[in-house]
C-alpha cells in the first residue's frame, strides 16, 4: 500500500510542476517573440530617410485623425513600420543628417529613442531640417566647429524644445552625440545647452532664430579655433 501511495503522490507532485512550469514556459515564449519584433523594427529605423517617410505618414495620418493623441499617433506609426512602411526609402533628398555631423545613420542611442517616441523622432528631424535651412540663411552654408556650426546646433535644440520639450530635446541631443569625443563633443553638447536655455514658449521661428543669433553674437556658444574651444562671436554673418 506504500508503494502505491507513493506512485500517487509521485503522479500529483509531477502534474503540478507541469501546471506551474508550462505558463512560464508559454511566458518566456512571448517575452521572447516581443523581444525578437522590437529588434526587427529597431534595425528598420536607420536613417533620415526613413524619418522623412516617418514624417510623411504622420502627417497623412494626422489630417485623417486630427484629434489623435500623441500616443495614438506613435502606435500608428509603429503599425507603419511593422508592416513594412520603411521597407524601400521612398525619399531620397536631404536631411538632417547632411549638416550635423555624424546624423545620417542614426546611431544605437538614437534608433533606440526613435523606437520608443517615432513621433518624437519625427519633431526632432524637422527641427533639424529647420535648423540647418536657417543656418544657410543667415550664413550662406552650414560649416563645421565654427560660428555656423555653434548657431545650427543652438538653434536645432531651441526649436527641439518648443516641439517635445526640454528634456526630450536634451535627451535626443545627448544622443546625438553617441559617437562624438573630445572637444568636437564638448563644443556640441555646450550650443546644445545653450539653445534648450532659451525661451522659445509663444515664440515664432523668426523670434527663436533672432534669439539664437544673440547668443552666438555675444559670445554664449562656442567653436573650436587651433583645437581649444572659443567663444562665438558675429562674423560670418549675413
Amino acid at each position: 500500500m506504500l508503494k502505491k501511495k507513493s506512485g500517487w503522490l509521485s503522479i500529483v507532485a509531477l502534474m503540478s510542476i507541469l501546471m506551474v512550469v508550462s505558463p512560464m514556459n508559454v511566458f518566456a515564449a512571448e517575452s521572447e517573440n516581443t523581444t525578437r519584433v522590437n529588434q526587427d523594427v529597431t534595425v528598420e529605423i536607420r536613417d533620415t530617410n526613413d524619418l522623412a517617410t516617418l514624417s510623411d505618414e504622420l502627417d497623412r495620418f494626422v489630417q485623417l485623425n486630427p484629434d489623435s493623441t500623441e500616443e495614438e499617433q506613435d502606435a500608428h506609426l509603429i503599425e507603419f513600420i511593422k508592416n513594412g512602411g520603411l521597407s524601400n526609402n521612398r525619399i531620397d533628398s536631404r536631411g538632417v543628417g547632411d549638416y550635423l555631423p555624424g546624423y545620417g545613420s542614426l546611431n544605437p542611442a538614437e534608433r533606440k529613442l526613435a523606437l520608443a517616441h517615432p513621433v518624437q523622432a519625427v519633431k526632432v528631424y524637422n527641427a533639424g531640417k529647420t535648423a540647418t535651412n536657417k543656418t544657410i540663411e543667415v550664413y550662406g552654408q552650414n560649416g563645421w566647429q565654427d560660428n555656423s556650426d555653434a548657431f545650427r546646433h543652438c538653434l536645432w535644440n531651441a526649436l527641439m524644445k518648443q516641439s517635445i520639450g526640454v528634456s526630450a530635446a536634451e535627451k535626443w541631443a545627448t544622443a546625438h552625440e553617441y559617437n562624438s569625443s573630445g572637444v568636437d563633443k564638448a563644443m556640441d553638447l555646450h550650443n546644445n545647452s545653450i539653445g534648450r536655455g532659451i525661451n522659445v514658449s509663444g515664440q515664432s521661428t523668426a523670434n527663436i532664430v533672432d534669439s539664437v543669433k544673440a547668443k552666438v553674437r555675444d559670445g554664449s556658444c562656442r567653436r573650436i579655433i587651433n583645437g581649444s574651444l572659443v567663444a562665438t562671436d558675429g562674423s560670418g554673418m549675413k
